[in-house]
């Protein structure tokens, strides 16, 4: 199944057939949703893409913007000669700005690209072995960036050795080249141009490893893993899950952890715990959990458990703490199932006195 990706300044989408899911941070909290792939979801992703971008960036798209519309403005109105650069800049602007992609979006960038190519369940177990998945992806929009400038400077040179000059041959090349885009696309993929692919394939992956991507950290990981599991659950979850055996036995156990992390500026751990439990609500499908005053209960699959222990335990490494102590208890009963109440319901029937017949 044809998925896409698009990652931002805060997260990333995972675009499929039917739905968006997205998984971005605000103020260092992961927030994630899934929506129906229609124009008001188009118009969220725009909002989420546009907000996130740093002040730096939208100065220049608009200053660019700026000295391409205002001076054809003031000639129109006859109050200068200078016309501005060219209406084609705005096309330089629109693929050109892979090579200016801010810091944190080409950290989710990285993200996005290993978990398509990781082969494996994609799950918050497996995060370090999704980290040292390869970092290209041969469907990057950096190979539209590839063919367009390539085709530019192809065009311009034809048209110099023709004979015309520069100014309207850099035009009509400008112009072609948006053309030529999804025709090449649609080339590189036939046997007999493999060459042609090769060549577009190793600048994409030049740029992609060096330009558009950086490692991803932690946060950016998770961010791509959620996404792409929101999307999945939805619309292909043998990428997020291992089929059971219709027989198969369930053992549910019950966890108490404690995720104490070491060295924070103050005592008060709240907003730790807080947070693990947003982490938390992403599994509420697969276990049941409880807070207390001094820990987290856990109820579900010991291979499940596992799993969200890691996640949580990841939690404190996000903000920058250096040290993470993880506590866990594990009640593992195979001879009767029962859940967290039943258990406590139990001991209050012994603890309850019996009356006293008359």
């Amino acid at each position: 199944m044809k998925i896409r990706g698009l990652s931002f300044q805060q997260g990333i989408f995972y675009i499929g057939k039917r739905h968006v899911a997205c998984a971005y941070h605000v103020n260092g909290r992961l927030k994630t949703w899934l929506r129906p792939l229609n124009q008001k979801t188009l118009l969220q992703m725009m909002k989420h893409v546009t907000q996130g971008l740093p002040v730096w960036f939208k100065l220049l798209v608009l200053t660019l913007l700026s000295l391409v519309l205002v001076p054809k403005l003031f000639v129109a109105l006859g109050m200068m000669t200078w016309t501005g650069l060219p209406l084609y800049t705005l096309l330089y602007l629109a693929y050109g700005t892979h090579f200016i992609f801010p810091t944190e979006l080409r950290k989710y960038h990285g993200a996005e690209h290993k978990v398509f190519s990781d082969r494996g369940l994609i799950r918050r177990a497996r995060l370090e072995e999704i980290r040292q998945a390869e970092i290209t992806n041969r469907y990057c929009s950096t190979n539209m960036v590839v063919i367009y400038f390539g085709s530019v400077c192809f065009l311009t040179m034809v048209g110099l050795i023709s004979g015309l000059s520069i100014e309207p041959t850099l035009m009509y090349a400008s112009y072609s080249s948006v053309f030529a885009v999804p025709i090449v696309q649609r080339v590189m993929e036939w046997r007999g141009f493999a060459w042609l692919r090769n060549i577009i394939l190793h600048i994409s992956y030049w740029l992609q490893r060096h330009v558009t991507t950086l490692e991803p950290d932690t946060m950016h990981m998770i961010a791509a893993i959620e996404s792409y599991r929101r999307l999945a659950f939805r619309e292909f979850p043998d990428r997020v899950r291992t089929p059971r055996k219709r027989k198969e036995t369930r053992n549910m156990a019950i966890v108490d952890v404690t995720v104490i992390p070491i060295g924070t500026e103050t005592p008060s751990v709240s907003a730790y715990v807080a947070e693990i439990h947003q982490v938390l609500k992403t599994y509420e499908d697969k276990v049941r959990y409880e807070l207390t005053p001094m820990s987290t209960l856990i109820e579900g699959e010991l291979p499940i458990l596992f799993e969200v222990i890691q996640a949580i335990h990841e939690v404190p490494f996000q903000h920058g703490i250096k040290r993470v102590a993880t506590n866990i208890r594990i009640d593992d009963r195979r001879d009767v199932q029962r859940k967290m109440e039943e258990k406590v319901e139990a001991v209050r029937e012994k603890l309850e006195p019996k009356e006293e017949s008359k």
